[in-house]
């Protein structure tokens, strides 16, 4: 499911190009006439009016729904972690992807790493399964960390950051692996 959401979010923000030009053509070519959008006034056709708010149904409407969607993929991570814990694991560093996807959390007492997603489930790394790890910039304001590990099944995880949160994410995995 999750890469189905990820498929509709990168049509809606491709989508985005061409509804926005249109949008621009359909308030240039009726003159910028706010109130006859806001249904104050009459005069144009109304087939231009309900354009106009599909268009921005389109923008607004899609917004919402990838914030919808980002908020439950949250609370769903949040309820996972709940269950480990409840079970023992105690995370002191946790690292959320950039869209609420994708979760690492390091418990320091029990020498254990939570990853989400491996497969379709979490898995449970020892610190010491950890190769290496790094933190690679993909494009102008995108990031991923990448864990390299020992387990020949599971041999890379990675998730993006946000980048608010690259130099506080560093700072913390460096602290934990550089001893």
């Amino acid at each position: 499911m999750r890469l189905v959401w990820e498929l509709f979010r990168v049509a809606w923000a491709v989508g985005c190009l061409p509804v926005g030009a249109l949008l621009l053509v359909v308030v240039v070519f009726s003159g910028f006439n706010l109130p006859f959008f806001l249904g104050l006034a009459s005069g144009e056709d109304l087939v231009i009016r309900w354009l106009f708010w599909v268009l921005v149904l389109y923008f607004v409407g899609g917004g919402w729904l990838f914030s919808r969607v980002n908020q439950s993929y949250a609370a769903r991570l949040r309820r996972m972690v709940a269950g480990y814990q409840a079970e023992g694991f105690h995370p002191q560093v946790e690292v959320f992807a950039k869209i609420n996807d994708a979760y690492i959390g390091v418990d320091l007492q029990s020498k254990r790493l939570l990853a989400y997603p491996v497969g379709q489930d979490a898995h449970l790394f020892r610190l010491d399964e950890i190769r290496s790890w790094r933190i690679l910039p993909v494009g102008k304001s995108n990031h991923r960390l990448e864990l390299l590990t020992s387990d020949l099944a599971i041999p890379t995880f990675s998730l993006a950051l946000k980048t608010a949160d690259v130099a506080n994410t560093e700072a913390r995995l460096y602290a934990i692996f550089s001893t």
